[in-house]
């Protein structure tokens, strides 16, 4: 059995697609409305031009607020979590299942947050569990509780244990890595899995913010000069940053970011989302972190600062 942390689009994808495959699935959500929901008509995932790819009834699934992750983990240790909130919601996510975790148990942690600093404070607050870093670039737009449109399929990279634990990859290759290529997912396994983090944060921290100020689809990012030269801005400051750290980073990256806005052209990025709806945003995670890590470095980073600020007030409601 795979648990899954957080019902939003990427959650709901996964939660499917998995369930869809034959692979049992726990879903964990934020609300007891969202579960009674889930519970009741299941999961729907329609492709981008809107025909059903997969349904998979209440009835196929184990949903729960994660509220009550206590009561039922206690009679159903998890082995295998995959979280996706949100990376503003990891510390209340540990505080809700650290404290029934085994102490003597190996959990197994795949964590698929944007932004970067999150891994150490699972560490530090799990020693034992054996986390997995991981990416994707898999776009998922949720269109209602239980429904969503995969608007574009993508790659998941999975962070491979360090030499010397092949029982814990062995394992991982067989509980979860084998179930992901089953349910039609194309993941691979990674041993440089910190620089597929860092290529994604830079593709974040240049596209979202953007797209949020400016209120534009991705695609509508390469639509004028203006645009695509506060990308290069944008882009160019990532680059020092990572440099003054001795980050690597390949020339194909900024090729990757329009490459991104392409593929993803029609679709709304999280950040813009959350603007919109009024939520708090992953920009202290994506934009934030960069300029702390110009700050570390003795470097600046004056556009993502700007931007970071900009979109932090934007959740202040007037009046």
């Amino acid at each position: 059995m795979i648990d899954i942390i957080g019902a939003g689009s990427l959650g709901l994808l996964f939660a499917g697609r998995l369930s869809a495959s034959g692979t049992k699935v726990r879903l964990w959500t934020r609300t007891l409305e969202q579960a009674r929901v889930i519970a009741s008509e299941g999961i729907t995932v329609f492709d981008k031009e809107g025909h059903l790819v997969v349904h998979v009834s209440g009835d196929k699934l184990k949903v729960a607020p994660l509220a009550d992750w206590q009561r039922l983990n206690s009679q159903a240790p998890a082995r295998w979590i995959m979280l996706m909130t949100k990376q503003g919601a990891v510390e209340e996510v540990l505080k809700q299942i650290r404290p029934v975790a085994p102490m003597d148990s190996d959990t197994g942690i795949i964590c698929l947050q944007n932004g970067i600093g999150h891994i150490e404070r699972i560490r530090q607050a799990w020693p034992k569990a054996v986390v997995h870093p991981a990416v994707t670039t898999e776009g998922a737009k949720r269109q209602g509780v239980t429904s969503i449109v995969h608007a574009g399929s993508g790659v998941t990279e999975i962070g491979y244990l360090e030499e010397g634990k092949e029982t814990e990859n062995n394992d991982f290759k067989q509980c979860v890595l084998n179930r992901l290529l089953a349910a039609g997912f194309d993941v691979c396994l990674s041993k440089e899995i910190e620089n597929g983090m860092y290529r994604k944060l830079l593709i974040n921290a240049v596209i979202n913010p953007l797209t949020a100020v400016w209120r534009v689809r991705n695609g509508e990012l390469l639509s004028d000069p203006i645009r695509i030269h506060m990308m290069c801005k944008l882009y160019d400051e990532g680059i020092q940053v990572y440099e003054a750290h001795g980050i690597h980073w390949e020339n194909t990256w900024w090729e990757q970011i329009m490459n991104v806005c392409r593929a993803t052209a029609e679709n709304h990025s999280s950040m813009l989302a959350d603007v919109l709806a009024q939520s708090m945003t992953e920009v202290a995670s994506i934009n934030g972190q960069l300029v702390q890590m110009a700050d570390r470095a003795g470097v600046t980073a004056p556009t993502h600062e700007v931007l970071w600020q900009l979109i932090e007030g934007m959740r202040l409601k007037e009046g």
